[in-house]
């Protein structure tokens, strides 16, 4: 099974035209962080998913389900 989350994770930064730095810097995290979530390797925690989402500029419906 292919994991939305990371996809549209990509999808969505890209869209908003953040590296993965500039988006780790945001979230406070390491750039690795959002490598590892891109790849599917790990997933953030939920507090951390809404953060996504907002700075995204996106629902969470959108993010985590595609």
């Amino acid at each position: 099974m292919e994991n939305v989350f990371s996809q549209q994770l990509v999808k969505l930064r890209r869209r908003r035209s953040l590296s993965q730095e500039q988006l780790a810097h945001e979230l406070f995290v390491s750039r690795q962080s959002i490598s590892k979530w891109e790849q599917g390797a790990t997933s953030p925690d939920l507090d951390t998913v809404v953060k996504l989402a907002n700075l995204l500029q996106v629902d969470l419906n959108e993010l985590v389900g595609g």
